[in-house]
């Protein structure tokens, strides 16, 4: 028995590599603790390149868990409804037997953050029926392929239906009936991506050796539960039919009692028949003395009304039964042959009553019926991913002074569970220590970049000229990329490879968790959405290199929103889907560009629309709409726009520690005298001044830093611009509104007027 090894998250990394390498010598499993996720994603890369893989989380305390894991082998979930494993064994000896490694999730203890812990850390997750831990972590946020098998009951009850179908890949069922039936009750709410497999049972039920134990012609089994859908009334005038042709026929039931009212009608019932001397019912039997119960006995009886593929029958056949059943729908037709059906009383007796004259032609038979040798194929592509060395992959990473998260962001690009891939840095000509973070990752798969610091745009368009994939998949150095990400992204290519863009959902890396774009849609052309605002997740997305080719690279004077920019030109050729799969963790900071969590300037957002409106023909952006509707929408659109770009917090900066005192007077009137009088004013001084309706700043000079901290503590989340006048400079009546429509449509601002940087 291998030793559990314990490694702290606080130990030098020096130390930390150290006993990386002693642990994988014994292939002990590994429990990592104390790793924040930006530590989780740097040292579970040292253990992948060892050869282990997470497994799973505990929050209280953080501690993972590693396992060694060959390379193409998967991390699998399971879990079943009331810890009910029965038809699930078969397929995880399996998945055991190809060198996965398979977690039992038990219900009895699972809660909500523990199964999302387990998804996490999987490739594949397996719901076994669907009426269970389907139901809540369909719900969660999704980290995994996820694969529920329904069997025929849960299609007549409703549970299955509070599933969300939209988080789950793929639906397996036994039948092509129970599939019909699946698909009519879901209805116009299955999801296009969502694929319906048939596939049988595997069993473990084997031929059975030949018996000591004589087998006796008239003995007849039957094994079902005493419950409504076996119809076991019905084996009732079958066994009288048969007493009255010979009264040596004796009926043996093997099963539980569901349903007492059943039990006790069908136990009064024999008694009617005068079948009291030729019904034994035996209980509940351990699978492990079915064998043994099967040894004398000649037919297997099967009334059911409804039943998939009666595994009940084929493991009877193993035992060198003939089997005698009801042409029942749900599926049983498609497994068993015509001539062990029957549709009437009469039927059945005859069957019987021809004899089993032939036992080993039964055990033949039904392994030739279940198939087991040709299923592993069939049920290895429910876990096994793509197996497609194209498209090639490039992540790439535009980087500014990004010395605190770039470690943790390459190294969660490099833990890709995916293999066909390339890691690309492009750092924009950071000051700090960015670069030297990363320096001792040697991995042929990491490229590095240098460049002098231009803007963000330009360092994205240097990403697209160093990457050679086929698709980018873009990853902001303070973000994390899920390991899963690439397999992903391959599968969604393999079933739809017209695809350009995929825009992936993301969760908050710090405080309480958020998510963001937890949808799913199949590619398509969204162009009609655009003119509402940016809908395209940025960070994690991955896309077509080409596309830029076709529409153009980012707009460096977008010194933010230019993927927005982007998008709005992107959206008018590419074919864009969107996956509820969270690839992305989202680090929410105070130097984000893309303004979530802070106030931001929006006026790019109002220069892309006007562009869009440019751009587009108006029946294109709005299709089915009136002339009218459509004013009405770009007249609201706009106004919404411009109210967001807070132009009226504009700050005029008067310096009054350069100037006269009637200099300083004669500016405060001409602004005084402004048509557009919404705006603010304020005096730098450094000393006291008689204005007691303005606000006057006590400062040496008009430092940004100070103004800065004035404009944050007088506008909380506001977005503030502030402006130095020169003293001689011209100020007419228009000078402010003339400065707001050149801020709005990013044109010369007035002679004498000095932006501030914020």
């Amino acid at each position: 028995m291998t030793t559990q090894k314990h490694l702290s998250a606080e130990l030098s990394q020096e130390d930390l590599l150290a006993a990386i390498q002693a642990t994988a010598a014994t292939h002990s499993p590994v429990t990592l603790e104390g790793a924040d996720p930006d530590k989780f994603a740097e040292i579970s890369g040292y253990l992948s390149r060892c050869g282990y893989q997470c497994i799973g989380q505990t929050d209280q305390p953080l501690s993972h868990q590693f396992v060694p894991l060959e390379a193409g082998k998967q991390r699998i979930v399971v879990t079943a409804t009331n810890d009910n494993f029965h038809f699930l064994r078969p397929v995880m000896e399996l998945m055991r037997e190809q060198g996965h490694h398979v977690q039992e999730l038990s219900g009895t203890s699972l809660t909500q953050q523990s199964l999302l812990n387990a998804l996490r850390h999987c490739d594949v997750a397996w719901f076994e029926w669907g009426d269970g831990a389907i139901i809540a972590a369909s719900q969660l946020p999704k980290y995994c392929r996820m694969v529920c098998r329904i069997h025929r009951y849960e299609l007549y009850g409703e549970a299955f239906l509070q599933a969300n179908w939209d988080n789950i890949d793929e639906v397996v069922l036994v039948s092509q009936a129970m599939k019909k039936r699946f698909v009519s009750l879901i209805g116009k709410k299955l999801p296009a991506h969502l694929k319906v497999t048939v596939l049988a049972n595997l069993t473990e039920h084997a031929p059975v050796t030949q018996s000591a134990i004589r087998r006796n012609p008239f003995h007849i089994a039957c094994v079902a539960r005493f419950a409504p859908q076996k119809n076991l009334i019905m084996l009732l005038p079958i066994l009288q039919a048969l007493v009255k042709q010979n009264s040596r026929y004796k009926l043996f039931i093997a099963g539980r009692v569901e349903d007492q009212c059943l039990f006790d009608s069908f136990t009064q019932l024999v008694a009617i028949y005068g079948l009291s001397r030729n019904v034994v019912i035996c209980g509940t039997i351990a699978a492990e003395e079915m064998a043994s119960w099967y040894a004398d006995k000649s037919f297997l009886l099967s009334t059911s009304y409804n039943e998939s593929q009666g595994m009940g029958v084929f493991e009877a056949m193993l035992a060198g039964l003939k089997p005698v059943a009801f042409h029942a729908p749900g599926g049983l037709s498609e497994y068993l042959p015509k001539r062990y059906l029957f549709t009437s009383l009469e039927d059945a007796v005859a069957r019987v009553l021809e004899g089993n004259t032939s036992p080993e032609l039964y055990i033949q038979e039904a392994q030739t019926l279940l198939r087991q040798q040709e299923l592993p194929e069939g049920y290895q592509a429910l876990w096994q991913p793509v197996s497609s060395s194209t498209p090639l992959f490039s992540i790439v990473i535009p980087c500014y002074n990004r010395e605190r998260f770039l470690l943790p962001a390459v190294s969660s690009a490099l833990n890709q569970r995916d293999s066909h891939f390339e890691v690309v840095v492009v750092d924009d000509g950071s000051t700090d220590g960015s670069l030297a973070t990363i320096e001792s990752l040697n991995d042929r798969r990491l490229r590095i970049v240098r460049k002098a610091h231009t803007n963000a745009p330009d360092t994205r368009n240097r990403c697209i000229e160093e990457a050679k994939g086929e698709y980018l998949v873009w990853l902001d150095s303070d973000d994390l990329l899920h390991a899963n990400a690439l397999t992903h992204y391959r599968t969604l290519l393999q079933r739809n490879p017209q695809t350009d863009v995929i825009s992936c959902a993301m969760e908050t890396l710090a405080g309480e968790k958020r998510f963001f774009s937890l949808f799913n849609y199949a590619p398509a052309n969204w162009l009609p959405q655009i003119a509402h605002g940016n809908f395209i997740a940025n960070p994690g997305c991955c896309v077509r290199r080409s596309l830029y080719a076709k529409v153009g690279s980012y707009d460096p004077t977008y010194l933010r929103a230019h993927d927005y920019e982007f998008w709005s030109r992107a959206v008018g050729v590419a074919r864009i889907a969107f996956t509820a799969q969270c690839n992305i963790a989202y680090r929410l900071h105070d130097d984000n560009l893309t303004g979530m969590g802070k106030p931001m300037d929006a006026t790019y957002e109002y220069r892309i629309f006007e562009a869009i409106l440019k751009r587009y023909r108006s029946a294109a952006l709005f299709p089915d709409k009136s002339r009218q509707e459509i004013d009405a929408f770009v007249q609201t659109r706009r106004d919404a726009l411009v109210a967001a770009c807070d132009l009226d917090n504009i700050i005029i900066v008067l310096d009054a520690t350069t100037v006269s005192i009637d200099t300083l007077i004669e500016q405060i009137q001409h602004l005084g005298a402004q048509q557009d009088k919404q705006f603010h004013l304020l005096v730098v001084s450094d000393k006291a001044l008689p204005f007691a309706s303005l606000p006057v700043l006590i400062a040496d000079s008009p430092e940004p830093a100070i103004l800065r901290q004035y404009a944050s503590d007088t506008f909380p989340q506001r977005y503030c611009r502030l402006f130095t006048a020169d003293p001689g400079m011209p100020i007419h009546p228009l000078t402010i509104a003339d400065l707001k429509h050149a801020l709005l449509h990013d044109s010369p601002i007035a002679m004498g007027l000095h932006r501030l940087p914020l």
